[in-house]
């Protein structure tokens, strides 16, 4: 697969690293442990010592999440692949990406973002397809604070263009999502001691994800974000 200049190095650099901030962000981190209990069918207490319950059923929740923002890609990138004019996609994605950059670092925050929707959610689940099941949910109906992340990430996908990239570019998104999902399901007690460390960082953590997508957005419009995507191998071989 040959990636277009929108989706080179750099914009999977973005998307994995979009998908961790997306995880530290104040809406799931210190739900961490409410999280792992729920998709294991544990209470709060027992998921310390729910071992591979709470493993299996880690891995099933973001096998669930990642399918579904897999296919968002695909989807996105097909509607952009539609438009005729690629560098008219390619500003206007930059314009949104700056915009949403700044809802993430706390300009404003638009009503729709600051609400969810929880369908499939009403019971614990039972066993590692409840859990993917769960996932699912948790990829349609989450968008409380990474709702400009995702959609950032979603626009980059539009913008290059080519289904298999932007599905490729939200796996990579799934991926920074769901390792610490998975670090934690594996090192229960270990990762929410460390995470409940991270948690007082998590503004300036915001900011820098947000800072990183309004300068993404002022490349793409610029049309300069593909000399970028162009030297970055050469930095990460050196």
């Amino acid at each position: 697969m040959t990636l277009p200049a929108e989706l080179g190095p750099a914009a999977f650099l973005i998307a994995l690293v979009a998908g961790a901030a997306s995880f530290l962000s104040p809406c799931v981190l210190p739900l961490l442990p409410a999280y792992l209990a729920f998709v294991s069918g544990l209470s709060v207490e027992e998921v310390d010592k729910g071992g591979r319950r709470v493993l299996w059923s880690t891995v099933a929740f973001v096998a669930g999440f990642a399918v579904v923002f897999t296919a968002f890609g695909a989807g996105f990138a097909l509607l952009g692949e539609l438009i005729p004019n690629q560098r008219i996609l390619e500003i206007a994605a930059g314009a949104i990406l700056v915009i949403l950059g700044l809802v993430t670092v706390g300009i404003s925050t638009p009503a729709f973002l600051q609400r969810d929707m929880r369908p499939f959610l009403a019971r614990a689940p039972r066993g590692p397809a409840g859990a993917a099941a769960v996932g699912v949910a948790f990829a349609l109906g989450w968008t409380p604070c990474v709702g400009p992340v995702l959609g950032s990430i979603l626009m980059m996908a539009a913008s290059g263009g080519d289904p298999a990239a932007g599905a490729s570019l939200l796996f990579v998104y799934s991926l920074g999502l769901g390792i610490p999902f998975l670090v934690a399901g594996l090192f229960v007690g270990k990762a929410l001691r460390a995470f409940a460390r991270v948690r007082r960082h998590l503004r300036a953590i915001q900011i820098g994800c947000g800072v990183l997508l309004i300068l993404y957005g002022a490349l793409l419009i610029a049309g300069r974000f593909s000399a970028l995507s162009a030297y970055l191998p050469r930095w990460i071989v050196w």
